[in-house]
């Protein structure tokens, strides 16, 4: 049997890990088992937050391609409609078409698209689930995607001769508007815009701005009608009946046979052209100068005058040179459209 005593060791020291006495002389060694002890808990963590943050940014990346993947199956293949993408392509300029170096905005195209079968649904019985619904929306896309691009092409010009419109241009033309239809912008937003078209007041400022921009730019470029325009000015102002000019030379098919003659309207009628305005002050018998209308130079002479109408004869010369062109360039190399539209 072993000596009681012996059952116990004696230390021979006193070591800094084994819970003996710390002295000057192992302070230092003491502190260092301290901190490497606590190294091991320290360093795991923060190769689990560079590893989180790899995770992290892999995920990130994953979920940006299938997401593109998807958006541009809806609308490249699947060509959605949906009001979730079309709020997806105003927020990216996502491209529908190129025309001569211009993209067509998605955005653009569907609004049109949108509001067009919005109003047949609304005024038309439309049912886009029928075959014959499905042909009207065919024909509704090729004439939206049309237009989407003819506004592009628009732009283009626009840029290139330095012309814009202004949002004063837009917010006087709606006011105009609406003060000769003689209905307040909410009753217009809400019966008009709303029921017929689906747009928002913003939308339609759009399209009217899109309007004001074509109709300068298309003034612009036609200086073909321009010289027209002012050599039958000229031939009027050297004495030439109006009547016999109107039936020469006019471009108005709903007046041109009988010499001008465009009737009797009352002085509060709605003068999207001008007409009545620049007729304001011209005696009787007498014509006016050039006046800009949406679509073409007009001259205007009054024939009679009241105090609530006047009678009055046009000579409309039309613009023609956008057209034209645009046409050419669409039918040329120089336009790709990304979606395949089956009519």
């Amino acid at each position: 049997m072993k000596h009681p005593k012996r059952l116990f060791k004696k230390k021979t020291k006193d070591q800094p890990g084994s819970g003996g006495r710390i002295t000057n002389e192992t302070v230092a060694e003491h502190r260092e088992q301290i901190l490497a002890g606590g190294r091991k808990f320290k360093y795991p963590v923060q190769y689990s937050k560079h590893k989180l943050l790899i995770n992290t940014a892999i995920i990130a990346v994953v979920t940006v391609v299938l997401g593109s993947i998807l958006l541009w199956y809806q609308l490249y293949v699947a060509q959605s409609t949906s009001n979730i993408t079309y709020r997806i392509t105003q927020l990216l300029p996502l491209p529908v078409a190129t025309i001569d170096g211009q993209s067509v905005r998605y955005s653009n195209y569907l609004m049109k698209y949108r509001s067009s079968i919005h109003f047949l649904e609304a005024q038309d019985n439309f049912n886009l689930g029928t075959e014959d619904g499905k042909r009207q929306a065919a024909f509704v896309s090729r004439q939206q995607l049309d237009t989407a691009i003819k506004d592009a092409y628009v732009e283009k010009i626009a840029k290139e001769k330095d012309i814009s419109v202004s949002s004063e241009e837009v917010s006087q033309f709606i006011e105009n508007d609406l003060e000769s239809k003689k209905v307040s912008q909410r009753a217009f937003e809400r019966t008009v815009l709303d029921d017929y078209y689906g747009w928002s007041l913003g939308e339609y400022r759009s399209v009217v701005k899109m309007s004001l921009l074509k109709r300068k730019v298309s003034f612009a470029i036609d200086d073909v009608a321009k010289k027209e325009a002012n050599d039958i000015l000229s031939q009027l102002r050297k004495g030439s009946k109006f009547a016999t000019v109107a039936k020469k030379s006019s471009d108005d098919a709903a007046t041109k046979a009988n010499g001008g003659e465009a009737g009797t309207v009352t002085l509060d009628s709605p003068d999207p052209d001008g007409i009545i305005e620049a007729l304001d002050g011209v005696n009787e018998g007498k014509f006016t100068s050039l006046i800009q209308g949406r679509d073409g130079y007009y001259i205007a002479k009054l024939d009679d005058r009241s105090t609530k109408s006047i009678r009055y004869s046009i000579i409309k010369i039309d613009l023609t040179k956008f057209d034209a062109q645009f046409e050419k360039v669409k039918d040329s190399d120089k336009t790709e459209e990304f979606i395949d539209i089956k009519e």
